[in-house]
């Protein structure tokens, strides 16, 4: 106990061991896009099929998320969270062995299922663990996937370039076993809770008009999201005549700025307020996806890309800490888990059906598509969500 300073109490470790998480969860999540295009074309997959690979993820992310929270209850953040990263890194370096689109299929399906308990576990423990603060710690713990993207484009690349694309699942799959025994270790059991009841005891159904809102701006998030993430590598080698390195590694400049965008979001959120953070993003991130494909390229779209990170991944973390800091303990996991099963869901759809539309109309049509889609979203939260 002597090594540990005085300053850091065991909230930092949770804080520590849960951003870990997300870094671990992105190398595995984010090694596909990079090579979607050598992938698609040893493989012989369309862009709708290619979607379908992400449909796959999203499928698993989004029917574990309820079930997370009575999950955590039962066993335990601390044994959730680390069963759930020792499952999607064998996930993850099974797909090695993948010989074709069902294979890669069904285990993004799998890797999906175990990476969908961590948000609304690990962030419901950070809310009852820092209490006032949540919105900062909750703000940090969410610029974690941006570590974890910015990470996995550029080491996917090199280790495309050196080796293949089944070794790169197997490489960024080993952080998530030695994460997997880090958090036995360190983490402690939380004390059981029973289940608060607010209202007349119907539980998180006395919550419904409060979620909604957050409910349709985590399906924006996440319409942006998916198409931005699954599909920009793709963009850059096909629209812009980019070579596939070069835009692995481009493409990894949104992630980038999507770090400083989540850890200053509760900063932001506390001065602006949460709808207007939450819809000024929205609005934002909307004007840049359509600009990339509405303005000449060259070194601007480095600059749009870097725009769009910052606005982009700059409202989730305010939904989440939101979410959570509206309801009572017992309710969290199980609120924050409704509000990103319907966002997921949203991405599932969504995210084939921007292939499709690639297919059939091109990436001009598709992002104005998605950026007209978002701003009339953007209306609806605005008028509903209240501060």
């Amino acid at each position: 106990m002597g090594l540990r300073p005085g300053w850091w109490g065991y909230e930092y470790t949770v804080l520590l061991i849960t951003w870990l998480g997300w870094v671990s969860i992105y190398l595995v999540k984010s090694v596909l896009p990079p090579i979607l295009p050598v992938l698609s074309s040893e493989l012989g997959l369309s862009h709708a099929q290619a979607g379908l690979l992400e449909t796959a993820y999203l499928i698993g992310y989004i029917v574990v998320k309820m079930p997370a929270g009575t999950l955590s209850d039962r066993y335990g953040p601390r044994r959730v969270l680390a069963a759930s990263m020792l499952g999607y890194g064998a996930a993850s370096a099974a797909t090695m062995w993948a010989r074709g689109f069902t294979d890669i299929f069904a285990l993004r399906l799998l890797v999906g299922l175990f990476q969908g308990v961590h948000l609304p576990v690990a962030n419901a423990l950070l809310s009852d663990r820092f209490g006032d603060r949540q919105g900062r710690a909750i703000g940090f713990n969410e610029s974690g996937p941006n570590v974890g993207n910015t990470l996995a484009f550029p080491l996917t690349v090199s280790i495309l370039s050196v080796w293949s694309w089944r070794a790169a699942f197997l490489v960024l799959s080993l952080p998530a076993f030695a994460l997997s025994g880090a958090a036995l270790l360190l983490m402690r059991e939380e004390p059981r809770k029973p289940k608060e009841r607010g209202g007349e005891g119907n539980g998180i159904r006395d919550y419904w008009r409060m979620l909604l809102p957050f409910a349709v701006a985590h399906g924006v998030y996440n319409l942006m999201l998916r198409a931005a993430f699954t599909f920009t590598p793709s963009f850059l080698v096909e629209y812009r005549g980019m070579d596939v390195a070069a835009a692995g590694l481009l493409a990894a400049v949104m992630p980038l700025a999507g770090i400083l965008a989540k850890v200053s979001s509760g900063f932001v959120a506390e001065r602006a307020g949460r709808r207007a953070s939450i819809c000024g993003a929205t609005t934002l991130s909307a004007l840049f996806l359509a600009s990339l494909v509405a303005l000449p390229g060259g070194s601007y779209v480095a600059v749009n890309l870097v725009a769009l990170g910052l606005t982009l991944y700059s409202f989730s973390p305010i939904i989440y800490a939101s979410t959570t800091a509206s309801l009572p303990s017992g309710l969290k996991a199980t609120g924050l888990g409704a509000v990103t099963m319907f966002g997921n869901t949203v991405g599932a759809v969504s995210t084939t059906l921007v292939g499709a539309l690639i297919d059939s109309y091109g990436y001009g049509f598709t992002f104005t598509s998605i950026a007209a889609t978002t701003l009339a979203a953007t209306a609806l939260i605005f008028l509903t969500l209240k501060e």
